[in-house]
């Protein structure tokens, strides 16, 4: 017979599992109206782009042979990345400024589903608004748009293209804009779950947690389970990677980088099951089987990963065996075979 799962590793299910994805779903609605068919269109140029290359210079690997051509071809493209990047800054702002008291509501209403399910008594969300703060982060969406659109056409100029792949660099920096929208709205979605989180925690005073996701990057997972106390702050500069260790500075709570998922969440030691595991203990062991693993993200750094295992080998991993023995034969490799992070239960 399967084991019933206890009720704190339920509650990590509940803000790892289910209120993650709430938050991605959001994340995703806002980018949909943000970004529309910008990706496509940006296909369009590239294609376009290298048709007027071939006609001009003979084949996409030749160089450019007439200036005039080549001032004609860069003209159309820098033309068409200012038509396709205009309209984006706004739309983006907007888009994520019509979504922002959402966020911040969604925060409350799933601190106030955790305390329910933790405590088995209803609690009504904390009523709050977004902070002058994350409105002042929700403009700054426009600043890394005008950062891609000024990058890339101050690289598609004359004298600094002689091939299409130069032109092709500076066409995917101007499209690295969607990348970038997507990157702020993530972080900004966090930042107001997480703010309307710790009004909630500051409200009721009990403790709070760190929640990091299952593949978490080695800086979050260092921050797995911590506790600490309301109105404390979390320690600057933790990782299982030694050389990421002591950068930063301390946070009442995450995102701790771009992209962060991570968020808080309420916790008091009455509200654990006897006889079992605390919730934080359950997302702390979690954290470290993670990182004997090497699940993570494919833009996280193998030898970052490596490095955190070895680590955590050497403190103690304080895992079954063949967890621990898998991490070693991964030290000994330098890599992990498969950092993926299985689905399901």
């Amino acid at each position: 017979m399967a084991r019933r799962p206890d009720r704190n590793e339920e509650l990590a299910r509940l803000v790892q599992g289910e209120q993650t994805d709430e938050v991605r779903a959001l994340e995703d609605r806002i980018a949909a109206r943000a970004l529309g068919r910008l990706d496509a269109r940006f296909d369009v140029l590239t294609q376009r782009s290298i048709t007027a290359w071939v006609a001009a210079f003979g084949d996409v690997q030749a160089e450019a042979s007439s200036p005039s051509a080549l001032r004609r071809i860069l003209g159309a493209i820098r033309a068409a990345i200012r038509r396709l990047l205009h309209p984006l800054a706004p739309r983006a702002e907007q888009a994520l400024s019509d979504a922002l008291l959402e966020a911040v509501r969604l925060g409350a209403s799933q601190h106030a589903a955790f305390v329910d399910e933790a405590t088995g008594r209803n609690r009504r969300p904390v009523s709050t608004r977004p902070s002058r703060r994350l409105r002042e982060r929700v403009a700054a969406i426009s600043d890394a748009v005008a950062d891609r659109r000024d990058r890339a056409l101050a690289m598609l100029r004359p004298n600094l293209v002689r091939r299409w792949s130069d032109a092709q660099t500076g066409i995917g920096v101007a499209r690295s804009a969607t990348t970038a929208v997507r990157t702020h709205i993530t972080t900004v979605v966090a930042e107001a779950v997480n703010e309307a989180t710790q009004a909630a925690i500051d409200y009721t005073g009990v403790k709070k947690v760190w929640i990091a996701e299952r593949d978490a990057c080695v800086n979050c997972a260092a921050y797995a389970g911590l506790v600490v106390a309301a109105d404390a702050k979390f320690p600057a500069g933790l990782s299982w990677d030694p050389n990421q260790r002591g950068r930063g500075e301390a946070l009442d709570a995450p995102p701790l980088h771009p992209n962060c998922r991570c968020r808080v969440t309420a916790w008091d030691e009455s509200w654990a099951q006897p006889g079992v595991i605390s919730m934080p203990e359950a997302l702390r062991r979690e954290a470290r089987r993670s990182i004997a693993r090497g699940w993570s993200l494919p833009t996280e750094s193998g030898a970052a990963r490596i490095r955190a295992a070895r680590e955590l080998l050497r403190v103690g991993a304080n895992l079954p065996r063949s967890v621990e023995e898998r991490a070693r034969l991964a030290v000994a490799a330098g890599r992990f075979q498969d950092r993926t992070v299985p689905t399901g239960p």
